[in-house]
C-alpha cells in the first residue's frame, strides 16, 4: 500500500509540470487560445536565437545579453486573427514578468510561416510562435538533473567522459533549422571538457582518438603461371614514415606503394633483355570492381584517354614513374563571383574510402603489362585498403 501511494505522490508530481513544449524545451504551436493557456504561470528564460527557424525580429523583443540567467513567468496569452503578406495567419502574444517583478516584457510569434522578400531590404521572415528561442525551466532542470553525471563511453576507446553541463546552442553544420541542446564533457583521465551538441554526445568526445584514415598495403602479385619466376620475391620498406613494397624475380625489381589518388614506383629491369611497359593495356581496378585506364608522368589531363606510348627500359635501367585511374580525374569548372572564377582546374578523386566502413574496405589492383621480347606478362599488384589509426595509443589494443 505504501508502495503505491508513494507511485501515486510521483506520478501527481510530473503531472504538476507536464505540459507541451517542442523539442528545445520551448513552446509547441497549440490550434486554440484554450490549449496556450497552459503556458501560464510557467517559467522560462530567454536565449539567444540560432538556426534559420529562429529569430527574435519582429517579434516585439529586443534580445541582449543583460537577459541570460533571468527567469520569467507567463502572465498572459492572446491569440488573434491576423493578415501577413496578404496571407490569414494567428498571432500568439505572449505577457511574462521577471521573478523578481521588477521587469515586464512582451513577445509576439506566428503559426504559419511568412516570408517576405523586399528588393532594398533582403529577406524579412517572422517569427513563429513554436520556434520563440525561449526555455521553459522545469522541463529542461529535470532533463539536467537525468544526464549531468552521465558516464560517456565507447569500446574502441580507452578514455571516458562525464556529462557535466547541458546548455541550448549551437546546431550541426552550418545549415540546421533550430538551437539543439548542447552538452559539456570532461575527460575523466585528462580533466580537459569540450562541448557538443547532445545529439552527437556517443560520437564527438571520441573523434580524436577514432581519427585516422584508409591506406593500401601490398597482399601479392600475380602473373601468368607461364612466367619464367612464377612467384618472386616480396617485402616491406619503411621510408621517411611510408611504408613502400618491394617485389622482385628474374624480370623485374619493383619498389611501389599508393596514396590516395595514384600508385607511385620504381620499376628496374633486372633481366638480360630490353622491356617495354604497355601504358595503353595497364589497368586499375577500383574498391567496387570497376576497370579503369591509367595515366602516367608526362601525360596530360585532357589527353588521359588518347594513345600512351610504351615505355622502354633497357638492361639494367629503371624509370620513376606512377599510374593514375584515368576515371579519377576531372575538371572542376569551380564557381564564379563577378568576373572572377575560383576552384577551377583538374582534379583527382580519392580511390580510397573517405568514411570508415570498416577496418578492411577490400582490394585495389594495378595491373602492369611488361612485354619481353614478344611475350607481354600481365603483373597485377593486388593492395588491400585498411584503416589506420592516427593515435592507437589511445584505443583498446584488443579491438583494434
Amino acid at each position: 500500500m505504501k508502495k503505491l501511494l508513494t507511485i501515486i505522490l510521483l506520478l501527481n508530481c510530473i503531472v504538476g509540470f507536464a505540459f507541451d513544449t517542442n523539442g528545445n524545451f520551448g513552446i509547441k504551436q497549440q490550434g486554440s487560445l484554450e490549449a496556450y493557456q497552459q503556458y501560464v504561470g510557467k517559467t522560462f528564460f530567454f536565449r539567444e536565437a540560432y538556426g534559420n527557424l529562429e529569430t527574435w525580429k519582429k517579434s516585439g523583443f529586443s534580445y541582449n545579453e543583460s537577459y541570460a540567467g533571468k527567469v520569467f513567468s507567463i502572465s498572459k496569452i492572446a491569440v488573434k486573427d491576423v493578415v501577413l503578406n496578404d496571407k490569414p495567419n494567428k498571432e500568439v502574444t505572449v505577457s511574462a514578468v521577471s521573478s523578481d517583478g521588477k521587469t515586464k516584457v512582451k513577445f509576439k510569434g506566428y503559426e504559419e510561416v511568412s516570408v517576405k522578400y523586399s528588393l532594398w531590404s533582403g529577406i524579412k521572415r517572422f517569427p513563429l510562435i513554436g520556434y520563440m528561442p525561449i526555455v521553459f525551466t522545469e522541463p529542461f532542470d529535470e532533463f539536467k538533473k537525468q544526464h549531468i553525471g552521465e558516464l560517456v563511453s565507447n569500446d574502441m576507446v580507452k578514455d571516458q567522459y562525464e556529462i557535466t553541463d547541458c546548455f541550448m546552442g549551437k546546431g550541426v553544420g552550418t545549415d540546421y533549422p533550430t538551437s539543439e541542446v548542447n552538452v559539456t564533457v570532461k575527460n575523466k583521465r585528462t580533466g580537459e571538457s569540450l562541448s557538443c551538441v547532445y545529439s552527437k554526445v556517443n560520437i564527438a568526445p571520441f573523434a580524436d582518438a577514432l581519427k585516422g584514415s584508409y591506406k593500401t598495403a601490398l597482399v601479392r602479385v600475380e602473373k601468368p603461371e607461364n612466367s619464367s619466376d612464377r612467384y618472386g620475391e616480396t617485402k616491406t620498406i619503411t621510408d621517411a614514415g611510408v611504408d613502400k613494397y618491394s617485389y622482385n624475380d628474374n624480370v623485374i625489381d619493383i619498389l611501389i606503394y599508393g596514396t590516395k589518388e595514384q600508385f607511385n614506383f620504381v620499376l628496374k629491369n633486372v633481366s638480360q633483355h630490353s622491356l617495354k611497359l604497355i601504358w595503353n593495356e595497364a589497368a586499375f581496378v577500383g574498391l567496387d570492381g570497376t576497370s579503369s585506364k591509367i595515366m602516367h608522368v608526362g601525360i596530360k589531363y585532357s589527353e588521359r584517354e588518347s594513345d600512351q606510348p610504351a615505355t622502354t627500359i633497357i638492361k639494367g635501367a629503371k624509370i620513376d614513374d606512377c599510374a593514375t585511374p584515368t576515371s579519377n580525374v576531372y575538371y572542376d569548372e569551380g564557381y564564379k563571383i563577378g568576373y572572377t572564377t575560383y576552384g577551377n582546374g583538374w582534379k583527382t578523386r580519392s580511390m580510397l574510402p573517405k568514411e570508415y566502413k570498416g577496418k578492411e574496405a577490400g582490394e585495389v589492383r594495378l595491373m602492369l603489362p611488361i612485354q619481353i621480347k614478344d611475350v607481354v606478362n600481365e603483373y597485377t599488384f593486388v593492395f588491400k585498403v585498411y584503416y589506420t589509426y592516427d593515435h592507437p595509443e589511445l584505443l583498446n589494443a584488443e579491438k583494434l
